[in-house]
């Protein structure tokens, strides 16, 4: 039986093979690391999940046992698209490259990923973002290079010809140097920027209005019931309308969907969708400027950012709009905000 962490974000137990496979061949035993944390490889079954907070200490073990500084781009080398399962075919089925992301963000309890990501939408381009959990160094790097490494072979799939509209890539890990360089470099097969804030990845905004080339409508409406059934089945607040509604929006970095985009997302009539959240004493709007609130918040904890970068960020036409805003949450200017509590 898995042990019961305080974690309250859930991983497929797959996701664990591809760790499994480079300590194999790095001649170790990954059953050892598991029973060293009570558990069985051959008491465990395809469907069994873990709580997050073990899957990383079991990450954490590996890492200590290999002591090997680019163990993380070896193991997301080795994820493979069948490895996300249900999560992976809802993606795949979905008809355009757009929607793709959309059900992606929405569903990313179901990925492998240890970060969270988000979508920002440029001018000319996109970028996903995945930000990093709080780790330490060795753990992070872990982290940042198999979510990097993964994230990039997901999106390969969706695309004939990645090479035209992949723009580049970021990692929140600092750039290895030496021989660990030339050996990270084996397995990154395209230009990356180190010391990065947040992983990323940068796509050519063409990439949008592209056709799935395995699209279609009705696998998709049936694996989106799928895995709302997963969701229920492993998170205790997938039933919550309000929860969900917020890890909808905590997906978006700015162009957030409207109420009836949202409402097709849980596949109900815009109409029930307000009434659901009205019986919660909330509404999308109200949902929407809650999470704008404290994304700003921490954007101004973190870094000195200009009105118009945050106005810009958090999708406000005008500096005006936004500072109106600003002003009703915090009952201040943001320099007020930032001298008295930054």
């Amino acid at each position: 039986m898995l042990k019961q962490g305080q974690s309250k974000k859930k991983q497929s137990i797959l996701g664990l093979i591809p760790l499994f496979k480079a300590i194999e061949e790095q001649g170790q035993d990954p059953a050892a690391l598991l029973k060293h944390r009570g558990l069985s490889l051959d008491k465990m079954s395809g469907a069994a999940v873990i709580d997050q907070e073990l899957e990383l200490e079991i990450v954490a073990d590996a890492i200590e046992l290999l002591d090997d500084p680019i163990l993380g781009v070896k193991v997301g080398s080795q994820v493979t698209f069948t490895s996300y399962g249900t999560f992976a075919m809802l993606l795949m089925s979905a008809p355009t490259f757009l929607e793709t992301l959309k059900v992606g963000a929405q569903f990313q309890s179901l990925s492998l990923l240890f970060s969270q990501m988000t979508l920002h939408f440029d001018q000319d381009w996109l970028e996903l973002r995945y930000t990093l959990p709080e780790a330490s160094p060795k753990l992070k790097n872990f982290i940042a290079d198999r979510d990097l490494m993964g994230s990039y072979t997901f999106v390969r799939e969706f695309l004939d010809q990645p090479q035209d509209y992949f723009l580049g890539a970021g990692t929140a890990r600092p750039k290895p140097v030496g021989r660990t360089l030339s050996e990270y470099r084996q397995y990154i097969d395209f230009d990356l920027e180190f010391d990065q804030p947040y992983n990323w990845l940068r796509l050519h905004r063409g990439v949008l209005s592209l056709e799935q080339k395995h699209g279609n409508h009705l696998a998709h409406q049936l694996y989106r019931v799928q895995a709302y059934e997963m969701l229920r089945k492993f998170y205790p607040d997938s039933d919550d309308v309000v929860a969900q509604t917020a890890q909808i929006i905590e997906g978006y970095d700015a162009q957030y969907p409207s109420v009836p985009e949202v409402a097709k997302m849980f596949g109900i009539s815009e109409r029930t969708f307000r009434r659901k959240l009205g019986e919660e004493n909330t509404s999308y709007r109200k949902l929407l400027d809650e999470h704008k609130r404290k994304r700003c918040l921490d954007m101004l904890s973190r870094k000195n950012t200009s009105v118009n970068e945050l106005a810009d960020v958090l999708g406000y036409a005008e500096s005006a709009s936004f500072l109106r805003a600003f002003k009703r949450w915090t009952g201040t200017t943001p320099k007020r905000y930032k001298n008295e509590w930054g």
